[in-house]
């Protein structure tokens, strides 16, 4: 029986060995690089061992860990793929005083050698969770160009916003096709504000709401020095929002037509869930019978509170957030001493931690 750990790195990885019955790893130290003749490499050094390799252990490292847990993956080699921190402690626990690669390694080894953490599939679900991670980015992105939008809008014609609850709406936007700025709606006829948004399905904005527009516009108090450079950028940001709209179409339905199942169809019956939000939710939870309990489903998902309490001084519960982080709200308090120096001490309650 031996165990491997191995410490993933973007281009190099750390190879260290654990025997049956040894407590700590070898000192022998095995690099591999991150292409086909390391892994090559490595695989001829795997058939060279005199016991068989019963478990590799390594840290999801970013994306760098995927390639060779493929690979492994590939030749029915039993991975297991541990959180970094279960790692951190792991190594704190045998108070380890060192942090390198080839220490890392050895750590993950006799790990893997006392714990035995479960080998499951590393990579099961690994298409789902890229593809629901790029459309969410996709979001994200478009969020980001609604707030130039609103920042230009604001510098340019500024009383859209008293017209329009939402100045990045559709209307608005197609508004802002044909007067990007306040100066360009005053010029523009009533007629051609009155038919943006015009098309199939869509309501125009009206002649009535044309008037109002332009008379906006004629008393705005928009920026006159950064008309044109406003026009310019305001075209560019809505075909850019444009573009982002088609393509979070179309990531969207790649996404459905990766799900499946029942719990997926369940998961979009809950208003405001489509199939990006379920798809991140299955994919990042993974197999969700690995969990006891729902505190540590909840810890996953980053939005359990914490707590820090040691006799009559106590951390209030900090507020939910990413676990990986790892950091836990401080409700600390400021202090001044006798010589006018300030210092922070915890909040105590006096009757101890609730």
């Amino acid at each position: 029986m031996t165990t491997i750990g191995i410490d993933i790195g973007g281009r190099m990885h750390a190879v260290a060995r654990c025997r049956d019955g040894q407590a700590r790893a070898d000192r022998e130290i095995l690099r591999i690089g991150q292409d086909r003749a390391g892994f090559a490499a490595f695989d001829a050094w795997l058939e060279r061992q005199a016991e068989p390799v019963t478990l590799v252990t390594m840290e999801s490292s970013g994306h760098y860990w995927m390639p060779l847990a493929s690979h492994l993956g590939r030749r029915d080699i039993p991975v297991a793929v541990v959180n970094p921190l279960a790692a951190k402690y792991f190594a704190r626990s045998r108070l380890a005083r060192t942090k390198s690669d080839p220490a890392d390694a050895r750590s993950l080894a006799e790990m893997a050698m006392r714990d035995s953490p479960d080998a499951r599939d590393p990579l099961a679900g690994a298409e789902l969770r890229q593809a629901a991670r790029f459309a969410m980015t996709l979001v994200t992105e478009q969020a980001r160009v609604c707030q130039r939008l609103i920042r230009l809008v604001e510098l340019g014609f500024p009383e859209l916003g008293d017209l329009f609850d939402d100045p990045t709406c559709r209307t608005a936007r197609e508004v802002l096709r044909v007067a990007p700025t306040a100066r360009a709606a005053a010029r523009r006829r009533t007629s051609t504000l009155a038919n943006a948004n015009a098309g199939p399905g869509h309501r125009r904005l009206g002649q009535a709401k044309a008037e109002r527009l332009q008379a906006a516009a004629a008393a705005s108090i928009a920026v006159p020095e950064l008309d044109a450079e406003v026009a310019f950028e305001v075209g560019l940001l809505l075909d850019q929002y444009d573009l982002l709209e088609r393509q979070i179409e179309e990531a969207d339905t790649r996404v459905a037509e990766l799900l499946d199942g029942e719990t997926a169809r369940r998961l979009q019956t809950i208003p405001g869930v489509g199939p990006s939000i379920a798809a991140t939710l299955l994919a990042e939870i993974g197999d969700i019978t690995r969990f006891d309990d729902f505190d540590p489903l909840l810890a996953c998902a980053g939005v359990h509170p914490a707590e820090r309490s040691s006799g009559k001084k106590c951390l209030r519960v900090s507020a939910p957030r990413p676990a990986s982080r790892g950091r836990t709200a401080r409700p600390w308090r400021r202090r001044s001493d006798r010589t006018g120096r300030r210092s922070w001490q915890p909040v105590e309650r006096p009757d101890g931690p609730a």
